[in-house]
């Protein structure tokens, strides 16, 4: 499928953003074009959806024409492509892009959302036109039930503001971004966890919607407060293996709360089923990897950084009944965001 790349009227989606000082003309144009979603949850009766998708940034939002009786909508791309000025005065004010994925019913259902921080908008390329410019495909997330499922692929980039002379260099213009965000970004983010799941074993088994029988879809989600992030769906299977590695970022504010792993048994015409729980000490982690000398400011280098695979109890749903008992393999690692810079990494 092509991606909608010809240039579009200065006025287009763009009536209702926040705006500059009287006068002030934007830095950049960021275009956000909403391609599709798969494998939403069907929220209705016939086992299907009515999806739209809500975007937003600087407190204002747009959204995207609704598809009718799916859960795979592709959207019409001249009709789900959003310009979001950004101005110079309202830099320090910018915080997350924002995916919210609803079911069009006689109000609304909830079906997932993404998030992304501006230092993760770009994956090497800056201009939205950019023949390299390659679309993301992300999972939903649920930061609070209900829990969430399916992908949503969107693709973003600078665009030139109307009336633009020249050449634009985008890279310089997120760099002057950076610039302004770095402080902020710094205090608000101390680290990150990086989570590898091996698998789990011993799931129970549990009567399917026909009571034919059993199955078992199992994914794990990871939540550190609201920052969250899931596997991928192991079709029936009792001992699921993953093998993959989840990243989550840290709040300055979240160290204090724990990293808590959930099981879930997916399913496609009712709630996600809770299989069970995990959970580990975020400060724990964040002590375990070390503090860096007060004379010489460098972190020691014997400081563990990864820890082995291990294996955990679920804590099983109090609703549910149990004939095993199950377990997921996993291991963990935290690094600051001040020791990477130290060493001249990023992550």
């Amino acid at each position: 499928m092509s991606v909608f790349t010809t240039p579009l009227p200065s006025s287009f989606h763009t009536p209702l953003l926040r705006r500059g000082n009287i006068g002030e003309t934007p830095l950049v144009i960021l275009r956000v074009q909403v391609i599709s979603c798969q494998d939403l949850e069907a929220k209705d009766r016939n086992g299907l959806s009515d999806p739209f998708v809500v975007v937003s940034l600087l407190g204002k939002q747009f959204q995207t024409p609704v598809c009718k009786r799916t859960t795979n909508p592709v959207y019409e791309l001249i009709n789900a492509t959003f310009d979001f000025p950004i101005y110079t005065s309202l830099v320090h004010k910018l915080g997350m892009l924002k995916f919210v994925v609803w079911d069009k019913d006689i109000g609304k259902d909830f079906m997932g959302e993404y998030s992304l921080p501006i230092d993760r908008w770009f994956k090497g390329t800056f201009a939205f036109n950019d023949p390299n410019n390659e679309p993301f495909s992300v999972n939903l997330i649920s930061s609070s039930p209900p829990t969430a499922r399916g992908t949503i692929r969107f693709k973003l980039g600078f665009y030139h503001p109307p009336g633009w002379m020249g050449l634009p260099d985008f890279e310089r213009v997120y760099n002057a971004l950076m610039s302004v965000l770095a402080p902020t970004i710094d205090t608000v983010y101390i680290g990150v966890v990086i989570l590898e799941i091996c698998g789990a074993n011993d799931l129970p088994k549990w009567s399917n919607m026909t009571c034919t029988g059993w199955d078992m879809d199992p994914f794990v989600q990871v939540s550190i407060g609201n920052e969250v992030a899931r596997t991928r769906i192991v079709r029936h299977s009792l001992n699921p293996i993953w093998d993959e590695r989840l990243k989550l970022h840290v709040l300055k504010q979240n160290p204090s709360l724990p990293m808590r792993l959930t099981v879930f048994d997916c399913k496609k015409f009712t709630s996600n089923r809770v299989v069970g729980e995990a959970e580990i000490d975020i400060a724990t982690l964040v002590e375990s990897s070390g503090k860096k000398d007060p004379d010489t400011r460098f972190y020691p280098d014997n400081a563990p950084t990864t820890h082995e695979f291990e294996l955990f109890h679920l804590t099983k749903n109090p609703k549910r009944s149990y004939q095993t008992t199950p377990t997921i393999t996993f291991r963990v690692s935290y690094q600051s965001y001040d020791k990477l810079r130290k060493v001249g990494q990023r992550v």
